[in-house]
């Protein structure tokens, strides 16, 4: 009987303990869980000034980030500005008449492109002639350098600017090269195939110089025609 009481008493001990035991073990475990829930919710504490300060300095670096974009582009544009000028500055001087040709003497070179004709030097001679003209002492060459640079286009068999000058002819109402100016218009002419204008052209010069070597030579030529 006592064995059987103290194996009653054994066993509600054991079940104390026991109980006991899981109460300490699950409180444990629930403070363990708690305080490791605990840390990883916990945020740190900003205060105002801080966040004030964060977007001072945020909006300062932008700043500076778009002030150098406006330095880069103000140089660019001053880069741009001076090319532009340099330009205009080119093509100005590219637009700009040359100046007049220096001729010192235009008799002689008068005479020297003259040569240069009779030696079939058409473009040479050309430009002598031009030359004269453009320096503005021609004088009393004018015409006869005007008459000739006409003749440096027909040898060429550029008519149409032979023809051209051959006309400016006639502005030197007194010019003795009028009648072999209008002669050369009707060859022009007639070169071009123009055959109705170089035949009225021809009669124009035998009835408005009727006793001149040029009329001569435009019945010689309304003779072959």
């Amino acid at each position: 009987m006592n064995a059987e009481i103290l194996r009653g008493q054994l066993g509600r001990l054991l079940l104390v303990a026991a109980t006991l035991f899981l109460l300490a073990l699950f409180v444990g475990c629930g403070s363990s869980e708690e305080a490791v829930y605990d840390e990883e919710t916990e945020a740190p504490v900003i205060s105002e000034q801080a966040r004030l300060q964060y977007r001072a300095d945020s909006l300062m670096n932008e700043n500076r980030r778009l002030q150098d974009q406006v330095d880069a582009l103000t140089a660019e544009s001053r880069k741009l500005t001076a090319r532009n000028a340099e330009l205009e500055t080119r093509l100005a001087e590219a637009a700009a008449p040359p100046p007049p040709p220096v001729v010192t003497d235009p008799t002689e070179a008068y005479r020297t492109a003259l040569g240069q004709f009779n030696a079939r030097n058409y473009s040479g001679a050309l430009e002598g002639f031009s030359s004269i003209l453009g320096s503005g002492s021609a004088g009393e060459l004018a015409d006869n350098c005007q008459y000739w640079m006409g003749e440096c286009y027909y040898g060429m068999g550029q008519y149409s600017e032979a023809m051209q000058n051959f006309e400016k002819v006639m502005d030197y109402t007194r010019s003795g090269k009028i009648p072999y100016a209008t002669l050369m218009i009707g060859n022009c002419q007639a070169a071009m195939g123009n055959k109705a204008a170089a035949v009225e052209t021809y009669q124009k010069v035998i009835s408005g110089f009727p006793t001149s070597p040029a009329a001569e030579k435009a019945r010689a030529k309304l003779g072959k025609m």
